[in-house]
């Protein structure tokens, strides 16, 4: 009985390793994987809104830009949605954008129909979340007057917290 559990403790132990090591390799890799846009131009990316027009993110150069990726789906996005609506309308100067990801034309007129947001909002069609190395939203990029990306917030934004980021493109 004690050689048995011998061998189960260092398989145990050798299982245990292998685990650690899969985890480190895979949170090393998508680090890796992940853009680095803090401190460079914004990638391309351009969004259809709901009446057809197209916001590029490139055209907004000269003045600031908070650009939030966002689903129909997800209620994180629907929560924060009112302080983007707030510190969109408290700050004239600033282009707020809204690129909605991983989702459909009528999701998003749905969404729009129940959250109605107060700035340009629509699918991405030029450009792709990924290049910001967004994996899931609700993500929000700061953006300064010459397109560089000073600044991004994954998760729902408050009042607070906003503001901190305005401050810093401002």
């Amino acid at each position: 009985m004690n050689r048995r559990s011998g061998w189960i403790a260092a398989g145990a132990i050798v299982l245990g390793s292998v685990l650690m090591l899969s985890l480190a390799w895979g949170l090393q890799h998508a680090a890796l994987s992940r853009p680095a846009v803090i401190g460079n131009i914004a990638p391309q990316l351009a969004i259809q809104t709901l009446d057809g027009a197209q916001v590029r993110v490139s055209e907004l150069r000269g003045k600031p830009v908070v650009l939030d990726f966002w689903a129909s789906w997800c209620v994180s996005c629907a929560e924060d949605l009112p302080v983007l609506s707030s510190a969109s309308s408290s700050h004239p100067a600033v282009a707020f954008v809204g690129a909605a990801m991983q989702d459909t034309t009528g999701a998003v007129r749905t969404f729009e129909q129940r959250h109605p947001h107060p700035y340009p909002v629509g699918e991405i069609v030029g450009g792709d979340y990924k290049a910001y190395g967004v994996l899931a939203p609700p993500v929000t990029f700061f953006i300064d007057a010459q397109g560089v990306v000073v600044a991004s917030f994954t998760g729902p934004l408050d009042s607070q917290t906003i503001d901190h980021y305005l401050g810093l493109i401002g």
